[in-house]
């Protein structure tokens, strides 16, 4: 790698940590401000979920075109300078109204933030990064994340709780600006350029222009979900991807209301201990899997993960100390790291350049659908179920998937 482009990464790398640690503090304080004003309530949980993922659901079609045609540099600071200014204003806004729809209005707002974002984070790393140090990179860049997570978990309770959730925010503002600042060496790289649209000889009006654009986007979308279905590396990988984040969505919902069963009312402290937990975790699994990226097996990464997290959730439904607490949600962030980091690498490298952007926002939008469908079903566990069996079952459920896919050909890449 060039010395213009290391520095360029290196600053990219930084501006990864700083963002990364933004959205985690922004993430804890919205939640911890629904367990303040609403404790336990899985209601608020699964509403929270819904403005944080249907604009996404809506969305991800058309800006996953766009971002096939815009520069995703322009695209990261851009997007990183609107959330900034929103999170300033969600302080004034909650005194304005009153209510949790304070918080809520601006998740949507980042949500749609976030769907540009993220997919073009994937697809820019194959562009300044060799392909052969993709996962090597993947993997360092995860382990930025959770150490950026880590202290977005540490920090948003500690300002909680001893500070003021007012500072939550502001400096979640100020972690954005900061990595505009960090981001904008990316202009200056010869990035390939975007595909144009076809040039048309004869003039047209605005109502056949409009017409014309329409359909353009309608072929580039369905061009996308062609590849998707030809491919079998990539379905797989997102089906993966799916998976993982239909688990999130199920823990969302009863994991945390579980937790704000069990733990003292109104304090978020038990949150930061599970999140910092967690990502430690995630750092253990992502450095395993650097340094064993040679052995790994795509369906055993995927079983034995499984497996894994089967029996942390059963551990997590049991806890009712920190200690075990920090314990199960440890294995659970390990479980999961190598699987998340072997399939975006593989999906970078089997996805084209003039592909990426629609299939990483068609990635977006499945697992997010996933997220808020294992979210919904969740709250209506809860209303029939109390929170610990449920969380026995999954585990149950998980272990067994793991054995079976464990003896499985299906999921062999």
């Amino acid at each position: 790698m060039a010395r213009h482009l290391r520095l360029c990464f290196y600053a990219f790398a930084l501006a990864q940590l700083i963002s990364i640690f933004g959205d985690r503090l922004n993430q804890f304080s919205v939640v911890g401000m629904v367990g303040k004003l609403e404790p336990g309530s899985s209601v608020e949980l699964l509403k929270l979920s819904l403005f944080m993922h249907v604009p996404i659901l809506l969305f991800a079609p058309l800006f996953g075109a766009l971002l096939d045609r815009w520069s995703r540099a322009w695209v990261l600071i851009i997007v990183d300078l609107l959330r900034g200014i929103i999170v300033a204003l969600i302080p004034s806004l909650f005194y304005l109204v009153g209510n949790l729809y304070a918080f809520y209005g601006p998740v949507m707002l980042l949500s749609l933030a976030n769907l540009l974002f993220s997919p073009a984070k994937s697809a820019i790393i194959p562009e300044i990064v060799p392909e052969k140090q993709l996962f090597q990179v993947n993997a360092a860049l995860w382990g930025f994340g959770i150490v950026a997570t880590i202290a977005g978990f540490i920090m948003g309770g500690w300002l909680f709780d001893y500070r003021s959730w007012e500072w939550t925010f502001y400096c979640d503002a100020a972690s954005y600006l900061a990595s505009v600042l960090l981001l904008l060496p990316l202009l200056m790289l010869p990035f390939a350029p975007r595909p144009a649209p076809a040039q048309k000889t004869v003039p047209m009006g605005w109502g056949n222009k409009m017409l014309s654009g329409i359909r353009e986007f309608a072929f580039s979308i369905k061009d996308g979900a062609v590849l998707i279905k030809e491919s079998r590396v990539i379905a797989l990988n997102l089906i993966a991807q799916t998976f993982i984040f239909s688990l999130a969505g199920w823990l969302y919902v009863i994991g945390i209301a579980h937790l704000q069963e069990v733990f003292p009312p109104g304090r978020t402290i038990f949150l930061s201990i599970a999140g910092a937990a967690g990502t430690v975790g995630l750092l253990g699994g992502s450095i395993a899997a650097s340094v064993f990226r040679e052995r790994l097996a795509y369906n055993r990464t995927i079983s034995v993960g499984a497996l894994l997290m089967g029996v942390s959730l059963i551990g997590l439904a049991k806890t009712e100390t920190p200690i075990s607490l920090a314990i199960w949600c440890a294995l659970m962030g390990a479980s999961v790291s190598p699987a998340i980091i072997l399939t975006e690498t593989l999906l970078q490298k089997h996805i084209p350049l003039e592909f990426r952007g629609r299939v990483f926002s068609a990635r977006e939008a499945l697992t997010k659908m996933a997220f808020l469908g294992f979210s919904i079903a969740a709250a209506v566990a809860d209303a029939f179920f109390d929170k610990g069996p449920i969380l026995i079952a999954l585990g149950l459920f998980l272990a067994l998937f793991g054995v079976v896919l464990e003896r499985s050909k299906w999921a062999r890449v």
